[in-house]
């Protein structure tokens, strides 16, 4: 996890997701992104493909980003076996204000096989890059 204060309050949450990270036993997973502060209001939410992801079972694998209650709070599900490289998805749903201080997942969900077998993963090669931009409300 990257985090870079980008001034006047702003902070910018860079989390590389793996095929290390992508292990469970079952078709769909979420990886915690970054832990939003009491009062955090998340500006931008979008995902970078780094490299494609592969696998020798798995037909389809999407990536949304949101929180425990509503996985596609900020970037609905998008399609991480194919396009190119930095196909990313760039979107968030109006600013997004936090009172409870809530964690920002990616949620990763697999057709054709599960994500892996609980220690290794089904997919042989893949990152993507989930990036987070808030600040806080000052009267938080």
């Amino acid at each position: 996890v990257i985090e870079k204060a980008l001034g006047y309050g702003f902070k910018h949450v860079v989390y590389r997701v793996t095929t290390a990270d992508l292990v469970a036993s079952a078709a769909a997973a979420s990886v915690n992104v970054a832990k939003l502060p009491v009062g955090a209001v998340v500006i931008s939410a979008w995902y970078d493909l780094v490299t494609v992801f592969t696998s020798g079972s798995i037909t389809a694998l999407s990536c949304s980003v949101g929180v425990a209650a509503d996985v596609d709070a900020f970037v609905t599900a998008g399609e991480l076996l194919s396009g190119p490289p930095s196909a990313g998805r760039r979107e968030i749903k109006g600013a997004w204000i936090d009172g409870d201080g809530r964690t920002v997942l990616g949620r990763f969900s697999a057709t054709g096989g599960n994500l892996g077998n609980g220690t290794v993963s089904n997919l042989t090669a893949g990152k993507v890059d989930i990036h987070v931009i808030y600040t806080v409300a000052k009267d938080a």
